[in-house]
């Protein structure tokens, strides 16, 4: 359990969120699929949103943890 909290969330999402792009365009440019367009002017703050949740509740998990 002590290795989890030792995980830098706001890394783990900046990849995720990188590798979900990538992922996105290999699959509509390498392998023709048709996705859905994403209007990324509206898309891009919630990928904001979602890396600053993901700080705050690793912050709650770590106090909690440590008993303060």
């Amino acid at each position: 359990m002590e290795r989890l909290h030792d995980v830098d969330v706001g890394r783990v999402l900046i990849g995720l969120l990188v590798a979900g792009v990538g992922f996105y365009y290999f699959l509509t440019n390498t392998l023709g699929l048709a996705l859905p367009q994403l209007d990324w002017d509206r898309v891009w703050p919630l990928f904001v949103m979602a890396i600053g949740l993901g700080i705050v509740s690793a912050n709650l998990l770590r106090h909690r943890g440590s008993g303060s």
